[in-house]
């Protein structure tokens, strides 16, 4: 049982940095460092959510 609570909660860890990536994507008209930054967060959630339906 506690390996589904620890997938869960990577899947809702990867959907809450794919929230974050998409507001800071938002925010960076222009700037390449922004964007650069999330694109990496999109591959750590990416990472995170597939980890979490590997586990579950």
């Amino acid at each position: 049982m506690t390996g589904s609570y620890a997938a869960a909660g990577l899947v809702f860890l990867g959907l809450f940095l794919l929230g974050g990536s998409y507001s800071l994507f938002k925010q960076a008209s222009g700037n390449g460092g922004m964007r650069a930054m999330s694109l990496i967060l999109v591959l750590c959630a990416g990472m995170s959510i597939a980890a979490g339906v590997m586990r579950w």
